[in-house]
């Protein structure tokens, strides 16, 4: 647009040089000038509009970076919970499993205790008797 302007204002000298002369009424010329340097300063909203984008689609993709690094980690949380969750189910189990083998050992321990006694016992009597 400048080089246009530059143009306007050189074409007439080079029109005086081959005696053919542009005649343009003087509004007409405010009114192009008007129109070339709006021309420019869009052009130059533009290019600003363009960086703006630019930088906005750069600051989205770090966003979307952080999120998916936040998202991975809730996945890294949610697993190590989910195997902590099953260690303590498998030791539970376990624990449940040594409380029955320790009931049954208790309630043998019980029997066969009474036993040994009855046997000691009716073995004394008979020595105590005889």
């Amino acid at each position: 647009m400048k080089k246009l302007l530059l143009i306007l204002f050189i074409l007439p000298l080079f029109s005086y040089a081959q005696q053919d002369t542009i005649k343009i009424p003087t509004p007409v010329a405010k009114q192009i000038v008007k129109d070339l340097i709006s021309g420019d300063s869009a052009k130059a909203e533009l290019k600003l509009s363009n960086e703006n984008v630019i930088l906005l689609e750069k600051k989205v993709i770090l966003k979307d970076s952080i999120i998916s690094g936040h998202v991975q980690k809730g996945i890294l949380y949610e697993d190590r919970i989910k195997n902590e969750q099953l260690k303590f189910d498998t030791q539970q189990k376990w624990v449940d499993q040594l409380r029955k083998d320790n009931k049954k050992l208790k309630a043998k321990l019980f029997f066969t205790r009474m036993l040994s006694t009855a046997i000691v016992g009716g073995l004394a009597y008979l020595y105590i008797t005889k």
